[in-house]
């Protein structure tokens, strides 16, 4: 069983902050299961190291292809309440280096669709991921092309 293991960490080494449950064969895609390391976060408002959990929540991203078959990823989060006295704000805990706030892409899918979209705009740049196995639409395409970061020697 440790071979199978440290297979799933070599092929989704992109989620190594999380800790990887399962992973399921459903014939188009692959899902894997997983869920936030039990450390402590750090609360956005008053920055205090809080560990004390008020609930769970899941969340659904996207990943890199495998084999040719999408790849779902379901992370069990958990919101944290600050322990501080003044503050008790709630809040979820951030997957740094896995997925960006408010995103539904982890970093590294983002950025290979951000490569793409880089050299094929619109329509084309929407059409290659789709036979990469990565679904996205020609305003998506844009969109993301729309937040790459600009340097000045794209020009040349």
């Amino acid at each position: 069983m440790k071979d199978v293991n440290e297979l799933a960490q070599t092929v989704f080494s992109g989620l190594s902050p999380l800790v990887i449950e399962d992973a399921a064969d459903e014939g188009e895609r692959i899902l894997v299961q997983a869920r936030t390391p039990q450390d402590t976060a750090v609360c956005p408002l008053c920055g205090v190291s809080s560990g004390r959990v008020h609930g769970y929540h899941w969340r659904t991203m996207a990943d890199v292809p495998v084999g040719g078959r999408r790849v779902v990823v379901r992370v069990r989060g958990r919101r944290l309440v600050c322990p501080t006295r003044g503050c008790r704000h709630t809040f979820r805990e951030q997957l740094p280096g896995v997925l960006d706030r408010y995103q539904r892409r982890t970093t590294r899918l983002t950025r290979q669709v951000q490569a793409v979209v880089k050299e094929l705009a619109g329509r084309a740049g929407s059409r290659l991921p789709a036979v990469l196995a990565v679904s996205l639409s020609r305003h998506t395409a844009l969109r993301a092309q729309l937040r790459i970061p600009f340097t000045p020697r794209d020009w040349r």
